[in-house]
C-alpha cells in the first residue's frame, strides 16, 4: 500500500508539474529545499537555478552586512566631528566670533555645500552681530515655518532629502542645488532656530545617519547662543 501511495503522489507530482510549468518560478524558494544534481552540459538544471538564487541571496546578506558596516563607520565619524567641533565652539568668546566659526567649521567638518542659519524670534529681532552667512531671523509665527511643522514638533533632526519648499526656505536661490540636508532644530522650549548642512550630493546625508550626535549639536550651540546673546545684550 505504501508503494501505491508513492506511486500516486509522484504521479500527481509530475502531472501537476506538467500543467504547470512556470511553478519554480513563481515559487522559486521551493528550489533551495531540494536536493538535485548537476545536468548533463549544456542544459539548466535545477540544481544550476539553486546555487544561482543562494548565491544571490548571499550577495545580498553580504551587501546589507556592507551597509551596516559602513552606516556604523560613518556615524562613529559624525561622533567624534560633532564632539571636536563643540569644543572649538565653546572657547568662543561672544556672538561675533561664535557664528562666523560655526559657519566655516560646519562646512569643513561636514564637507558641505551650503550652511544655513534660520533663528527666531518672538517680540523683536535678535541682536546678532554684522557678518556675511546665510542667517535669516524669522519671527516664530511665520506662516513659511508650517513646512517644518513636524520637525518642531518632534525636536528631532532630519537627515536625507528636503522639500523644495523646505530648501526654498532654508537656502534661497541656491535650493535647486540642494541634493540632501541634515536639518537640527536649536534647543526646544522654545526652538530658537534651525540649523541646516547641506551638499549638491543626494548621497551626502541620508536617513541612516545618527541624529543623536546633531540633536546634542543643537543643544550645545542653543546654549552658547543664550550665553553670548546675554552678554551681548547687557
Amino acid at each position: 500500500m505504501a508503494d501505491d501511495k508513492q506511486v500516486i503522489e509522484t504521479e500527481q507530482v509530475i502531472n501537476y508539474l506538467q500543467q504547470n510549468p512556470d511553478f519554480f518560478l513563481r515559487e522559486p524558494g521551493v528550489i533551495e529545499s531540494l536536493q538535485l544534481a548537476e545536468s548533463p552540459e549544456g542544459t539548466i538544471s535545477l540544481a544550476q537555478r539553486q546555487v544561482e538564487r543562494l548565491r544571490g541571496k548571499s550577495d545580498r546578506l553580504n551587501e546589507q552586512l556592507h551597509a551596516l558596516i559602513e552606516n556604523a563607520r560613518q556615524n562613529t565619524e559624525l561622533q567624534a566631528r560633532v564632539h571636536s567641533l563643540c569644543l572649538r565652539l565653546m572657547d568662543s568668546d561672544s556672538l561675533d566670533t561664535l557664528l562666523p566659526m560655526l559657519m566655516t567649521e560646519l562646512k569643513q567638518e561636514f564637507t558641505a555645500d551650503e550652511v544655513a542659519i534660520r533663528f527666531f524670534y518672538g517680540v523683536k529681532e535678535l541682536t546678532l552681530p554684522d557678518i556675511e552667512g546665510n542667517i535669516v531671523q524669522l519671527h516664530i509665527d511665520d506662516p513659511a515655518l508650517d513646512v517644518f511643522d513636524k520637525v518642531l514638533d518632534k525636536h528631532q533632526p532630519i537627515c536625507g532629502r528636503l522639500s523644495n519648499a523646505q530648501k526654498k526656505l532654508l537656502f534661497g536661490e541656491q535650493h535647486e542645488n540642494v541634493a540632501s540636508a541634515a536639518c537640527l532644530p536649536i534647543g526646544h522650549d522654545p526652538c530658537a532656530g534651525f540649523l541646516a548642512i547641506a551638499s549638491h550630493d543626494e548621497d551626502r546625508f541620508h536617513s541612516n545617519m545618527a541624529t543623536d550626535y546633531l540633536a546634542f549639536l543643537g543643544e550645545v550651540l542653543m546654549r552658547l547662543l543664550r550665553h553670548h546673546s546675554h552678554n551681548h545684550n547687557g
